[in-house]
C-alpha cells in the first residue's frame, strides 16, 4: 500500500472535460478529492475545459488521478500530455485506454484472443429481425443508445463507423469491476443490475432508487466463477492497469453469456458499481482509491 513518502506526492485529480460524460466525472472526481483530502493526502481538484489543458502542467503533480470519463479520458488522450510531461498518471495506459474504449475494435480483438461471445454486428439490413440496437461506438453512461424498429431508421445509421449496431439479447445484465494490486489481478464480485427501463441507462445508473444491485449475481456457482475468471483474462490480455469495469448479459433464451463492453475509467461515484463490488471485497472506498494510485507509481 501507500507508505508515507507516497503518500505526500502531489496528486492532481482531473475531472470534466468536455464529453457528454462530464457530469458524471465530475462527481466521480469530486468523490475521490474529498476522500483523498480528507485522508490528508497532497490532493488539487482540476476541472478540465478545452482552454485549460496546459494548466494542468502549473501545478507540478507528480501523479494525475484520471477521473474523466469520454473523450480526452478514457482515450488515450490525457496519457499523452502525462507521458510527454513525465507526469505519472492512473488507471491503464494510453493503448490499452484507446482499444478498450473502441467497442467494435475490442470485440474483434477478444474475439481472437480468448474467442468470447458478444452480440452479433448488424452490417446488412436484410433479414433483420427488429428490433436492434444502436450504440456510440465510443463512449458510456449508457448515452446515445437507441433501439431502431425498422428498415428506415436502420438505413440511416448503418455502415456508419460513428455507431455500432447489434442484435438486441435480453437477459440479466452482469458486471465485474477488475482491479490489479501488487501487480496481481483480482475480480471484486459479480453483481446482477435490475431496471424497469428498456436498456441500464443514463437514468437507471445515476438517480438513486431507478436500479436495483444484486451481489452476488442470482445465478449459478458455476457462472459466477465462469465472470470471475474470464474479467480477469479480458483485463489481462488488454494490458489494463488499476481498475475496470466489464459488462455482460447472460441470454434468457440460451443462458449464453455475451460480452458487451469494458468501462477501464468506471465511474467512482456515491452511486457507481465499482465502489460497491469493492465494499463487498472487503475494500473500502479509501483502499480502493489506494490500490489505484499504487497501481500507477
Amino acid at each position: 500500500m501507500i507508505d508515507k513518502k507516497n503518500k505526500f506526492h502531489k496528486i492532481i485529480v482531473v475531472a470534466g472535460g468536455w464529453s457528454d460524460e462530464r457530469e458524471i466525472s465530475l462527481m466521480s472526481g469530486k468523490n475521490v478529492y474529498s476522500c483523498l483530502r480528507k485522508n490528508k493526502f497532497n490532493v488539487k481538484f482540476f476541472n478540465l475545459k478545452k482552454n485549460n489543458i496546459e494548466e494542468i502542467l502549473l501545478f507540478r503533480p507528480d501523479i494525475i488521478f484520471n477521473s474523466l470519463h469520454g473523450e480526452y479520458g478514457e482515450d488515450g488522450g490525457l496519457n499523452s500530455l502525462a507521458n510527454k510531461n513525465n507526469i505519472i498518471i492512473s488507471h491503464s495506459g494510453a493503448i490499452s485506454s484507446a482499444l478498450c474504449f473502441n467497442k467494435r475494435l475490442l470485440k474483434k480483438f477478444l474475439k481472437k484472443e480468448i474467442n468470447i461471445l458478444s452480440p452479433k454486428e448488424v452490417v446488412n439490413e436484410n433479414q433483420i429481425k427488429y428490433p436492434v440496437i444502436l450504440k456510440p461506438n465510443w463512449g458510456g453512461s449508457s448515452k446515445g443508445i437507441k433501439f431502431l424498429k425498422n428498415k428506415e431508421e436502420l438505413k440511416k445509421k448503418i455502415n456508419n463507423h460513428k455507431y455500432l449496431i447489434e442484435e438486441v439479447i435480453y437477459g440479466k445484465e452482469l458486471t465485474v469491476t477488475v482491479i490489479e494490486n501488487n501487480k496481481k489481478i483480482k475480480a471484486l464480485g459479480v453483481t446482477e443490475i435490475e431496471f424497469n427501463n428498456m436498456h441500464y441507462d443514463y437514468i437507471a445508473k445515476y438517480r438513486k432508487n431507478k436500479s436495483s444491485h444484486f451481489l452476488p449475481a442470482r445465478i449459478s456457482n458455476t457462472e459466477y466463477k465462469f465472470l470471475i475468471k474470464i474479467s480477469k483474462e479480458i483485463f489481462r490480455v488488454c494490458n489494463c492497469k488499476g481498475i475496470a469495469r466489464i459488462d455482460y448479459i447472460m441470454s434468457e433464451k440460451n443462458g449464453k453469456i455475451y460480452f458487451l463492453e469494458m468501462n477501464t475509467h468506471p465511474g467512482l461515484t456515491k452511486l457507481s458499481l465499482a465502489p460497491e463490488q469493492a465494499k463487498y471485497h472487503g475494500l473500502s472506498y479509501l483502499d480502493l482509491l489506494k490500490q489505484i494510485i499504487d497501481s500507477s507509481l
